[in-house]
């Protein structure tokens, strides 16, 4: 049986059991280092396949060494969440370990919006971060990149680097059949807004527009999960500065009454039944996780022309685009549509990802260079 270990994730929401289980389902004898302290939540898990590196570097960096030598892995996914990444993959490679390396977001071109220290350090470290990053993409045997942007900056660093990488974009668990519609429309809210709170995925624009609805007069009720800072124990920090400027604004519009907003939550799909629609005013759309399991189970998408939406999301057809960036009309058309005409568009939301992002087509791609 062939052994992987999956290193760098610094947390281990739901949407990681998709992963690992994927690989349990094609007989792969999987292992998981997390950068993280024990988490009494995922004990049963822990006693499976998880073991805890902790937070601090230097105990990650002597668990990985130890756990390599233990559970000797023909195989190491490493995912670019930390600068640690390349002494993962340095010494996998000293093992004669094969070594696939997952990019996560724009490590490659320094990923400025999720930084949270003083301006002059954090330029430093993310220059250095990316640096670091690219110096993996010649030292691992394969690259996944999970983005189309991926593509463009591999290219515009080294073409022949294109070789071993590997387009792979998010895939979610959906059934045979929509399992969204066994209770009325009128007990569901409208929005969801349910990643980050980031700058590139637009979310005090949409405050703005929500904003704009209250001024008209058009009664909804929406809620924004993924502010650092309200809370946060599901995920790592992300984006604290422009979280809170955009809880800021919230407070300032007076949205109180037709909008929530929340933290992260380790399961986003328990939130996802009780709404219409999912929202992702995003720069990027292909292929967001949240995106791809609310539409899974029938909630309708209403985003950004973003990179790639056009793979995911067809205007009319099972959702809404904001063409030009226009969400305020974009929701406006969202309140309007009649049952009959949004059951449509659920149905052929889930029939989408059923289509071209289940976790069927994953396997396959996640079965090869495997040793």
């Amino acid at each position: 049986m062939s052994k992987l270990l999956i290193v760098g994730l610094p947390f281990f929401p739901h949407k990681y059991q998709y992963l690992v289980d994927s690989y349990l389902d094609i007989g792969i004898d999987v292992r998981v280092l997390l950068n993280s302290d024990f988490d009494s939540e995922y004990k049963e898990n822990s006693e499976k396949f998880i073991t805890y590196a902790g937070k601090s570097k230097l105990k990650r960096m002597v668990n990985y060494i130890s756990i390599v030598s233990r559970f000797k892995p023909k195989n190491i996914d490493c995912y670019d969440y930390s600068i640690l990444s390349i002494f993962y993959i340095f010494v996998a490679k000293l093992l004669g370990i094969r070594t696939r390396y997952w990019l996560i977001g724009w490590e490659l071109v320094g990923d400025y919006q999720n930084t949270n220290q003083s301006i002059l350090f954090n330029n430093a470290i993310v220059f250095f971060k990316k640096h670091l990053s690219r110096l993996c993409l010649y030292l691992s045997d394969v690259v996944y990149a999970k983005e189309h942007h991926h593509i463009k900056s591999i290219e515009s660093i080294n073409r022949k680097l294109l070789r071993k990488t590997i387009l792979i974009y998010n895939c979610v668990p959906v059934e045979k059949h929509n399992p969204r519609f066994l209770e009325r429309l009128s007990n569901k809210r409208d929005f969801l807004y349910a990643n980050a709170v980031i700058a590139k995925r637009n979310v005090i624009d949409l405050l703005k527009d929500f904003e704009q609805l209250k001024e008209r007069g058009i009664n909804f009720t929406s809620s924004i999960y993924g502010f650092n800072s309200i809370e946060n124990n599901a995920y790592s920090k992300r984006g604290e500065h422009y979280s809170r400027k955009a809880l800021e604004y919230y407070y300032k519009a007076h949205l109180e009454d037709m909008v929530d907003v929340h933290g992260f939550v380790r399961n986003i799909k328990e939130v996802m039944v009780k709404y219409k629609f999912f929202l992702l005013p995003a720069d990027i759309v292909l292929a967001n996780y949240a995106l791809l399991e609310a539409m899974s189970i029938g909630l309708v998408p209403i985003v950004y022309p973003g990179d790639g939406y056009e793979e995911i999301v067809q205007d009319g057809v099972n959702g809404i685009v904001a063409k030009n960036r226009d969400m305020l009309t974009a929701l406006e058309r969202a309140l309007k549509l009649s049952d009959d005409e949004y059951t449509m568009f659920s149905n052929n939301a889930h029939k989408t990802i059923r289509n071209k992002f289940s976790i069927e087509l994953w396997k396959e791609k996640l079965a090869k260079n495997i040793k």
